[in-house]
């Protein structure tokens, strides 16, 4: 049955089948939730670190790398990460969820 398909209002089927579905909505929530509050937390102490140092963010590090473009490389390095990150999660906690709805999760692996 399919959540666009009518169904009797004594029907306690409909019903098992919305908590069903609501399992993988829920984690990947919670692992949005993760992603965005990291990323968040990054960009913020980035940019605040940025304004703090008025203008040492052009001082030299190494060659012609400056401490702006080492914090900037920072933020991107964390971005990456957290995404494969929740690429994984999601595979790994959505994924299983969904393809027991489908009734595809008996026959495939889990990586």
């Amino acid at each position: 049955m399919s959540l666009f398909e009518p169904m009797s209002r004594g029907s306690s089927e409909g019903v098992a089948e919305q908590r069903a579905h609501a399992q993988p909505y829920g984690a990947a929530r919670r692992l949005r939730s993760r992603l965005l509050v990291v990323n968040a937390a990054v960009i913020a102490s980035v940019s605040l670190v940025t304004f703090a140092l008025d203008g040492l963010a052009a001082t030299t590090v190494a060659g012609a790398y400056t401490l702006g473009m080492l914090l900037l490389s920072l933020q991107a390095g964390t971005m990456m990460v957290s995404a494969l990150w929740y690429d994984h999660a999601c595979r790994r906690q959505c994924d299983p969820h969904t393809d027991a709805l489908h009734g595809a999760g008996a026959g495939r692996e889990l990586s």
